[in-house]
């Protein structure tokens, strides 16, 4: 058979009526164990979703969860996994790992690789809010899916995160308390849920206290490269910037990396702050000021909520935000900025 078989190519195999296969499919006890058990095979023989089969019918569940980060190398998500695992642990469950490389097309790819994997759910931080939505939309309705950190918001899952934009009113807050007045934001692609809140975020710093700051931002991606160059940029076209608020730490850290090649000292004539509080931000020089993650909860709340759906339990989709804490290092001190 050419082609994709389909549900009634299964019952006309097996001499059956298609509700019948639907049912058998299903695991509905409704059907006799002979006749399930015909079914399933006829539809093994014909290729028909194998994977989902068995996912349907097997009396005990794979003890297997999926996980899909957006970019593994971004060192705030090995810190989400590394929780995750240990609390999946401590339910004696296994984690299955995907990253998607900021690449939504490689993330369907590797939903459907989980699900050929008969994985139980998925925990999902998506790296698009728009591109990932078509993949994700599919295998919610397929399994318990719980998204974290960062969601789509057209596909009404469980969502666990934080309050991205209150995050930047700490860091814009403490950076105007410390004599700071001429800011500059280095982001990430508005599609991307963290980078579109703490965008909002600064912005609406901007409306409020200095309307031009809104021509001193700058969007591309969370790595550390981007962070240099676009410090190199924004330092090069005013002079008169002393502080950068950057999306997260890795941007915040390539900031620093261009602070130093220009010879300004940070933070003595500029400020920087991140955002996530990954290891390597106590041990940069000089150490980064930045807003912390609740790291722990986040994942513990997200995988509590993703097992309760997977034992039955009947909710609607949550929504929760969790608060953060402004994390005050070398590179945005308190007090008054020097002269």
């Amino acid at each position: 058979m050419s082609r994709r078989p389909t549900v009634k190519d299964v019952a006309e195999a097996a001499g059956v009526s298609v509700a019948t296969v639907s049912r058998a499919l299903s695991g509905a006890r409704v059907v006799r164990p002979e006749l399930q058990e015909l079914v399933v095979r006829t539809a093994d023989a014909l290729g028909y979703r194998p994977h989902l089969i068995a996912q349907a019918l097997r009396r005990s569940r794979s003890g297997a969860i999926g996980m899909i980060v957006p970019k593994i190398e971004n060192p705030f998500f090995p810190q989400l996994v590394g929780h995750a695992d240990r609390v999946l642990q401590q339910h004696n469950l296994a984690l299955l790992l995907c990253s998607a490389d900021d690449d939504p097309e490689l993330e369907a790819k590797r939903i459907s690789i989980l699900a050929e994997r008969q994985i139980d759910g998925l925990l999902i931080s998506p790296c698009s809010q728009s591109a990932s939505a078509p993949a994700l939309a599919e295998i919610a309705a397929r399994m318990p899916v719980v998204q974290f950190d960062q969601r789509v918001p057209t596909v009404a899952t469980p969502f666990v995160g934080i309050d991205d934009a209150a995050g930047i009113a700490a860091v814009t807050a403490h950076l105007g308390r410390s004599g700071r007045r001429r800011l500059a934001f280095i982001g990430a692609d508005t599609d991307n849920w963290s980078g579109q809140r703490r965008t909002d975020g600064f912005e609406a710093w901007a409306d409020a206290e200095d309307p031009s700051a809104r021509q001193r931002i700058l969007a591309g991606d969370f790595s550390r490269e981007f962070g240099h160059d676009a410090a190199m940029q924004l330092l090069a076209a005013d002079g008169q910037i002393d502080a950068i608020v950057c999306a997260n730490d890795l941007l915040a850290l390539g900031a620093l990396d261009a602070a130093t090649e220009l010879g300004i000292g940070v933070p003595d004539q500029l400020a920087i702050t991140g955002f996530d509080d990954i290891n390597i931000a106590t041990v940069s020089r000089p150490t980064l000021t930045t807003v912390r993650q609740p790291v722990a909860e986040m994942v513990e709340k997200a995988i509590g909520i993703l097992l309760n759906a997977i034992d039955g339990a009947v909710e609607e989709p949550v929504d929760i935000r969790l608060p953060v804490e402004l994390i005050i290092r070398g590179s945005a001190p308190r007090g008054a900025q020097p002269n």
